[in-house]
């Protein structure tokens, strides 16, 4: 669809006038657009069947635009995204717009938290246009951003069908050679120690130790705990395959889900557990069509019937889907008894570091999700708390009503410093835990203790502002800020989008100071999002450095089933990204853990290394789970591609966490596709090469930029299986491929290396000079 410019202009000039001043003064005027124009128009790709359109959501414009991704904290939407929603409306004439997919952009843009006025982009955008939103039952945080901020309806959908992973080849064989030594040791001192050097073998060129942090199997307790993490891994509940909205699993995985959903009950009689196997499958059976009728009621303009979400092995009741879901009351959260495993499993951690190092850690750093609050219902804030020595008071209805201090001899220990580092999701919708929390510093830091390592820091730091000039008072509450994240209104620290881009940056310290600049706005003490300069001096970011300086471990969480590490990139631009931040001020990765929640009456501690290693061998290193996912065709392949690039986003934040193992495999099972399971023609018949175009970049550009050093044959094999992707299909135009004339000169250098290569190498260079950006700028 082409809109002329002259009557788009029409259209933004009838719109808000401090709307349309920042828009100006962040893209220019219509006439400059550079953004999808063409010829005086602006282009808006869709195809048409009658009465309805299928369009994707427009860029939010930070590709587009590096330097406002490296220097811009918030930005109004741009020209041709703006377009596009008043096009639907006045030129399409919709009468109700369906977003697809979990999640958009719309219900991100910059504005005011709540309480829109007709200035705010995501009401100007949507106006009265009734927002239909299908939506994963599992992720009900950032569905209520779409009702609170995009006017949405929810019809939530089920999460992919659930089974147990199973081994793959390689770990049968090292489950076979475990048997082999437990064998051996009872018969021979000889034998015994050539099968333990089998097992390290194949755990190491696995990468299998990385996952267990050991050096090596030395020990019968060593191998004991590899034993009962393949078993583990076997044992694992996984999701295969996507869910499509309106069609229930087929019978064989609606049984292995219900399976699923039970697996944490284990005191149900026999006839008890068919009994509720039965009712669950029925719920899921009755689910696909639930969602169908949903969506149909939703455009007749018919009430949807409300419910509960959440993953329903958590939450068995979110299930049949197609509600339009709810969350609960947050001023009760935590409770008492999310308070005590909160208390437990910050035991476990300090525990854990003492066990290793000798002491107590004296610093750590959270992040917090309103995604991951709304299903572990507040631990991770408790388990903050229990650092402090905090605990919360509630009245006799179970409301949260303040916070009390835990007496030191009680505590039996000194009072951690936690930093604090939130979402812009949770800012939103856990305002009152925010400020709960800051009430626990400052009580925390009142205790007057010797040992009080808070308390000592925050006095440091008032001493070191009032030297800069900051009155005294002001210096107080600066210094006792622990709460940083976005200003009101922005959303990401943004290194989703910086990290991909991986020609836009020569070094780390590019990357963290994105971060930097995003993340220390200050929260808490009286502020909420500030930022405070002092002679051109940026007060706020380095009270933030300093709050994170220090920090023995970056800890996050994960509470559901659907969601690990590597097949979003949330994870990485936070918890990664935080683990960066402290890297770039002390120069060592902290230890980096996850607070692992899947299993609600087994929570537990863990360190990244281990839980990316189950997901990988119990997901993508996983011919069955490798099958399925290519099944789902063009989203399937795609799924894929992500996955390999939010292992690139890990490997930049966490290299400690991402070994030569972890590509190896990948490049093993993806490219020599040694589980002869037709990757390379999956994806074509998939009609998306493009995406292993994109894997194989990935994988190269990962190697140019000396993060993963293979050997000669395989960086060969990468180069070539590039190059014949571009004669085949053309250039992908991902964020590594198409601009990035660093990786096609490097390829291109390894393909004149190979005899008979040459054709290859001068057929890359002539379609990445043939391929030129026509919008946009992509230089810093």
């Amino acid at each position: 669809m082409l809109i002329p410019m002259n009557i788009y202009k029409q259209w933004f000039e009838e719109l808000p006038v401090g709307f349309k001043m920042s828009v100006l003064k962040s893209w220019g005027t219509v006439e400059n657009s550079k953004i999808m124009v063409w010829q005086g128009n602006i282009i808006i790709p869709a195809v048409r069947y009658g009465h309805v359109l299928f369009t994707p959501q427009p860029s939010r414009g930070w590709e587009q635009d590096v330097k406002k991704l490296y220097h811009d904290v918030t930005m109004p939407p741009h020209h041709q995204y703006i377009a596009f929603y008043l096009w639907l409306k006045k030129g399409f004439g919709a009468d109700a717009v369906a977003h697809i997919g979990t999640h958009g952009t719309h219900e991100w843009l910059c504005g005011k938290e709540v309480g829109f006025t007709n200035e705010d982009p995501p009401e100007i955008l949507i106006d009265n246009l009734p927002n239909i939103y299908p939506y994963i039952v599992d992720d009900v945080g950032e569905g209520l951003q779409a009702k609170r901020r995009g006017m949405a309806v929810i019809i939530d959908h089920m999460t992919p069908p659930f089974d147990k992973a199973g081994l793959n080849k390689e770990l049968k064989e090292l489950a076979a050679s475990i048997d082999d030594y437990l064998v051996a040791r009872d018969k021979s001192r000889l034998l015994a120690e050539s099968r333990l050097e089998q097992i390290n073998k194949l755990a190491k060129r696995m990468g299998i130790l990385t996952d267990l942090s050991l050096e090596a199997i030395k020990s019968n307790d060593e191998v004991e705990i590899l034993e009962h993490y393949i078993k583990e891994l076997a044992e694992k509940q996984t999701p295969f395959g996507l869910h499509t909205f309106g069609k229930s699993p087929e019978e064989r995985y609606r049984r292995s889900t219900a399976e699923a959903i039970l697996s944490i009950e284990t005191n149900l009689s026999k006839e008890e557990k068919e009994r509720r196997l039965a009712e669950i499958e029925e719920k899921i059976i009755k689910s696909g069509q639930r969602e169908l009728d949903s969506f149909i009621a939703a455009l007749a303009g018919r009430y949807i019937p409300a419910g509960t979400g959440n993953d329903p092995i958590r939450n068995p009741e979110s299930l049949p889907t197609g509600k339009n879901f709810y969350s609960f009351d947050p001023s009760k959260i935590p409770s008492a008894t999310m308070y005590e495993m909160g208390v437990r499993l910050a035991k476990e951690l300090l525990e854990g570091y003492k066990q290793r190092h000798g002491i107590y850690p004296d610093k750590l750093t959270f992040n917090l999700w309103g995604v991951e609050t709304i299903r572990h219902e507040g631990v991770m804030e408790s388990q903050i708390m229990s650092l402090m020595g905090i605990k919360p008071k509630w009245d006799e209805r179970g409301k949260v009503i303040g916070v009390t201090a835990i007496p030191r001899e009680e505590l039996g220990r000194s009072r951690i410093d936690v930093t604090i580092v939130p979402s812009g999701l949770y800012r939103d919708l856990f305002s009152n835990l925010m400020a709960l929390l800051d009430k626990a510093v400052s009580l925390a830091g009142k205790q007057d203790e010797e040992d009080n390592i808070l308390r000592a820091n925050i006095l440091k730091t008032k001493k070191m502002l009032i030297k800069k000039g900051i009155h005294e008072d002001m210096a107080e509450r600066i210094a006792a800020v622990r709460l940083f994240t976005v200003p009101s209104g922005a959303y990401g620290t943004n290194l989703s989008n910086v990290i991909p881009l991986s020609n836009t940056w020569d070094n780390e310290k590019q990357v963290a100071d994105v971060y930097f600049m995003r993340m220390s706005h200050l929260y808490g003490q009286g502020f909420w999002g500030g930022k405070i300069e002092k002679d051109y001096e940026d007060i706020s970011l380095e009270v933030f450095k300093d709050a994170l300086s220090g920090s023995k471990m970056a800890v996050h969480s994960r509470s559901g089933n659907v969601y690990q590490t590597l097949d979003n990139d949330d994870f990485f631009q936070y918890l990664g990204s935080t683990a960066m931040a402290i890297r770039a001020i002390d120069g060592k990765t902290p230890e980096v853990f996850v607070t692992n929640m899947a299993n609600p009456r087994m929570p537990k501690q863990e360190t990244l290394e281990k839980m990316m290693g189950r997901e990988m061998r119990t997901r993508y290193l996983n011919p069955e789970w490798i099958t399925e996912m290519l099944k789902e065709g063009y989203a399937g392949t795609r799924f894929i591609d992500k996955v390999v690039e939010h292992l690139w986003g890990w490997q930049v934040t966490v290299p400690e966490a991402v070994d030569a193992a972890k590509w190896n495999e990948m490049y093993e099972t993806y490219v020599l596709d040694r589980n002869n399971l037709g990757i390379k023609d999956s994806f074509r018949e998939s009609k998306n090469m493009w995406a292993y175009q994109s894997v194989v970049a990935r994988m190269l550009e990962v190697v140019r930029k000396k993060y993963w050093k293979p050997e000669k044959e395989v960086i060969e094999t990468l180069a070539k299986e590039y190059a014949e992707s571009v004669q085949e299909v053309g250039l992908a135009c991902c964020d590594h491929t198409c601009n990035n004339p660093s990786l096609t000169k490097f390829t291109a250098s390894v393909l004149m290396s190979v005899p008979g290569m040459k054709p290859d190498a001068d057929g890359l260079m002539k379609a990445t000079k043939a391929m030129k950006v026509v919008s946009g700028q992509w230089s810093t």
